[in-house]
């Protein structure tokens, strides 16, 4: 753990997460770190994509830090553009939640904006694991989630489900159970090869997913390990009662749910849609591992 004193800090800011409550958010924080006498510039993303390649190309050497304020689809750009520059060597992250879901925040218990400015002023930060993800084409990072199955399902349905809010994701898990169809998987964990049909399939770093969805209640963000959640072949009743049950994280205990903690794994079906970091981008077949202490994150965990 390391913790100097900030000096100054990029924002970068997500108008389009949530409510779009970035701009206001950011105005709040302002005040407060122009008392604290902390120097800060700000970028305004305007598409997807828009911040990892800020990252990438803009020299940030003068920086304590990064922090970006907006949802877990702005927090996967800001680890993409940290991981494939090689800048997660020297600049810390910081996360102001702005988000419907939320997820990657809710994990380090953050709920105010102002609130999680406390790690960031006295510069506490922390080594965190995120997943590598090999294509044969690429090499790309998740920090929260990767799914697969109807876990990708659910999430290309909430997307166009968006003008509802955080309800959306629970909303769209009830429509994918109706309508599932139970899909070939070929899936090696470490040594362990799962080849038959299966609902869904969700590799995690994080506890939570979702809107409050307990996934992986043994997660933690800096163990080495990856947490996966398996459900092979089930009824649509077996699933809604699974479901029922993420938000308590008593899905585990489920004789259907395979829950087991990797430090590898294999998808190797091919073209199949995933869902990494609650983005729509990607598909199988992947060889993803973990990558300890990757990000230095400021925060308590």
């Amino acid at each position: 753990m390391a913790i100097n004193k900030t000096k100054k800090l990029y924002f970068l800011l997500n108008p389009f997460a949530g409510n779009g409550d970035a701009q206001i958010i950011f105005e709040r924080v302002k005040i407060f770190l122009g008392e604290q006498q902390i120097g800060i510039e700000s970028y305004l993303s305007q598409s997807k994509g828009d911040i990892e390649r800020f990252i990438i190309n803009e020299d940030l050497s003068e920086f304590d830090g990064i922090c970006v304020i907006g949802g877990d689809g702005t927090i996967h750009e800001a680890i993409e553009g940290l991981m494939q520059s090689e800048k997660s060597k020297y600049l810390s992250l910081g996360i102001i939640p702005a988000g419907s879901g939320n997820a990657f925040a809710d994990d380090l218990g953050l709920k105010d904006p102002l609130d999680a400015l406390e790690n960031i002023i006295i510069g506490n930060a922390i080594g965190i694991d995120v997943m590598k993800i090999k294509r044969r084409e690429s090499i790309n990072y998740a920090i929260n989630i990767i799914g697969w199955g109807m876990a990708s399902n659910v999430n290309i349905l909430a997307e166009k489900l968006r003008w509802l809010g955080s309800i959306r994701y629970s909303l769209a898990s009830l429509f994918s159970i109706v309508s599932i169809k139970l899909q070939d998987a070929n899936i090696i964990l470490e040594e362990q090869v799962f080849n038959e049909k299966a609902a869904f399939f969700i590799a995690l770093n994080t506890i939570h997913t979702g809107k409050g969805m307990k996934m992986a209640p043994n997660a933690k963000l800096n163990d080495g390990l990856i947490d996966i959640i398996l459900l092979k072949k089930a009824s649509r009743l077996s699933i809604l009662k699974i479901f029922l049950q993420l938000f308590s994280g008593n899905h585990i205990y489920d004789p259907l749910v395979l829950y087991v903690q990797v430090k590898k794994f294999a998808i190797n079906t091919h073209g199949d849609l995933l869902n990494i970091d609650g983005e729509n981008i990607g598909k199988t077949p992947i060889e993803v591992s973990v990558v300890r202490n990757a990000i230095q994150l400021f925060a308590k965990i």
